[in-house]
């Protein structure tokens, strides 16, 4: 993937003070067509597809919410905190405003967390983006598929048979 012009004027918007105080890209100095592709390349290596991600993760999510932002044990596995906080918050890509909160999850498992929001699933599913290192909404695909136990997507279309 190329760095094109439209990705710097988007990598500009995610820098710290922007659209949010911290940012997207934590301490990440990586050009954002490569932090997208290095995603992808993990997804690909893992056999798992980004719907696979944040569809567990929408449910996780509406599965905790309406709890008066207490936490519940969900699949006897998951510690999941829903917040509902007010404002809403624009897409770098400019296609959208989504409602604040933030969803944090902890696997009783292995002990790992995630943390995200609307606009998070919007950037995973849509432009690829999970995060820069170091950003608090980071969710690295290895981890998601470890913690949501994601199988390989089995492709059972006529050309791979």
């Amino acid at each position: 993937m190329k760095q094109t012009p439209e990705l710097d004027r988007i990598q500009k918007k995610m820098q710290p003070g922007v659209l949010t105080l911290k940012g997207f890209l934590g301490h990440d100095d990586r050009k954002l067509a490569d932090i997208i592709a290095a995603d992808c390349q993990t997804l690909l290596r893992l056999g798992i597809n980004a719907a696979q991600i944040t569809e567990r993760l929408q449910d996780l999510a509406d599965r905790g919410a309406d709890l008066m932002e207490q936490e519940i044990l969900v699949d006897s596995r998951y510690l999941v905190r829903v917040r509902d906080d007010r404002g809403k918050i624009p897409s770098p890509w400019g296609d959208g405003l989504f409602e604040k909160g933030d969803v944090d999850l902890v696997d009783q498992k292995t002990g790992k967390t995630l943390k995200w929001n609307r606009l998070t699933l919007r950037l995973i599913s849509k432009h690829g983006f999970f995060g820069g290192y170091g950003s608090e909404y980071r969710i690295d695909p290895d981890v998601a598929c470890e913690i949501l136990d994601l199988k390989p997507v089995v492709d059972r279309s006529p050309e791979s048979i």
